[in-house]
């Protein structure tokens, strides 16, 4: 019933999956949660030798079902679209939930797909511990009461957490790793951020001229330092750096310091501060994360940390496009090939240019 399939990570772990099992092992880990009421599309490539059933995973998606059966075509339709624009050629389909629900979308999709000339590998439907198969007609293999299955020991799913995988309980689980944090730490950085505020205007209406660029990225390679030792920020140091961060040439900054600092470093950083900094300046720390997640091809926490920025700024223009990255399928090589270090002068040049660019944008009421 189902060919041969590898899943390479970010972490050139490869993973093989060849029964249907394996598929719905590996998928929470992909996604970084236990899907529920959702369908997921994994893309693969075509394979280099056309008589060979080995086929490497390009890309997986995850979509809530549609709440009202109007919807379903528009989706089937943007994964067709998707896929096609992926130069994508088969595809895996996995629903959740009950029949009702996922049957008429992965006939939709099934069908768009196809329209598209998009071989569909199989199309499973997964609920309460059962996964029926919709491209399997043989009831000895694929029994109308569905299939039972244990994921605990399937070999996939272990890969997986070898290559440091996390499956979450549900996607509240995940995006909770991104809220504010509260508490007397909370209270610190309010007060702090209240403080760096009042000084930052002082300055701006000073009239005097300030470095507000090099002194933004001073904060940027300090916080970065110390978060490559394991020392977590002050609450001085999340307000400074968070009031800096309104800049859009100072958060452009902090992108030319990539590679500098292995992705790892950049991905605590900005999630600390993310979830630190006071909520109306969430937005730039946690799209810069969205980016860092992109490049390394963790989608998952790529969506929660644009969620996050656009929460806190729903026009923020780089949260939006990497909205807009992550809903076409941009890939993370995509990104990787960006020459960052070779940013760093132009943008410095914008910044002598351009000082507006470089001082603090306070938020209303700051």
């Amino acid at each position: 019933m189902l060919r041969r399939m590898l899943m390479t990570s970010g972490l050139d772990h490869t993973v093989r999956l060849s029964r249907p099992v394996d598929f719905i092992a590996i998928v929470p880990y992909m996604l970084g949660f236990h899907p529920q009421r959702s369908i997921v599309v994994m893309a693969f490539e075509p394979g280099a030798d056309p008589d060979s059933t080995t086929r490497g995973l390009r890309f997986s998606v995850r979509f809530d079902l549609p709440g009202n059966s109007e919807d379903t075509p528009e989706l089937a339709r943007h994964l067709a679209e998707l896929l096609t624009r992926n130069g994508s050629e088969r595809a895996m389909l996995i629903g959740y939930g009950p029949g009702w629900h996922v049957t008429p979308v992965i006939d939709a999709v099934r069908g768009a797909l196809s329209e598209a000339g998009i071989d569909t590998i199989d199309a499973l439907r997964v609920d309460e511990g059962r996964y029926w198969s919709y491209a399997c007609p043989d009831p000895g293999c694929c029994p109308p009461d569905g299939v039972p299955y244990d994921v605990g020991d399937n070999p996939a799913a272990a890969a997986a957490v070898f290559a440091g995988y996390v499956a979450r309980p549900d996607r509240a689980a995940l995006t909770a790793m991104l809220a504010p944090t509260g508490g007397p730490d909370r209270e610190h950085v309010r007060a702090a951020t209240r403080q760096a505020c009042t000084q930052a205007r002082t300055l701006l209406t000073s009239g005097d001229a300030h470095d507000w660029y090099h002194e933004g990225l001073d904060h940027i390679t300090a916080a970065l330092d110390r978060t490559q030792a394991g020392q977590e920020l002050s609450p001085g140091e999340v307000a400074e750096l968070s009031v800096r961060l309104t800049a859009i040439l100072v958060r452009d900054a902090a992108m030319t310091l990539i590679g500098r600092y292995d992705d790892a470093t950049h991905i605590r950083l900005w999630t600390q501060l993310t979830r630190r900094a006071e909520p109306d300046f969430a937005a730039p720390p946690a799209a810069l994360l969205a980016f860092l997640a992109l490049r390394t091809g963790d989608g998952p926490l790529a969506r929660v940390a644009v969620e996050r920025a656009l929460s806190a700024d729903p026009r923020y223009s780089l949260a939006g496009l990497i909205r807009t990255a992550l809903d076409c399928g941009l890939s993370p090589e995509t990104i990787c090939g960006l020459d960052f270090a070779g940013m760093a002068d132009e943008i410095a040049d914008r910044a002598a240019q351009c000082p507006d660019g470089t001082r603090p944008v306070l938020p209303e009421g700051w």
